[in-house]
């Protein structure tokens, strides 16, 4: 079990980030959550997983949607919680 800290900077909200980001995680038994941090119109994600898995959601979330422009990924490991049961969208 993996646990990171993603930060997306550009354009990422109202693009469907979120949302894209959640259904990902919630298919691949990811775990954590996502949210918009609106002091510096970055997207924050808490993930938890397995290595593998979370290697290829890093790189989902440096693509994006189609609509977004990501300009920068920050990803920080961090030591698994296990507290989290779920991926949660958090507005």
């Amino acid at each position: 079990m993996k646990a990171f800290s993603i930060r997306i900077y550009g354009r990422v909200f109202n693009v469907g980030f979120r949302r894209y980001v959640h259904r990902y995680a919630v298919e691949n038994n990811i775990v954590g959550y996502v949210e918009n941090d609106w002091s510096d119109q970055s997207v924050h994600i808490e993930a938890e997983g397995e290595e593998n898995d979370l290697n290829h959601f890093i790189i989902l979330c440096g693509e994006g949607t189609p609509f977004a422009i990501v300009t920068d990924l920050k990803v920080k490991e961090m030591t698994p919680t296990g507290t989290y049961k779920e991926f949660r969208q958090i507005r």
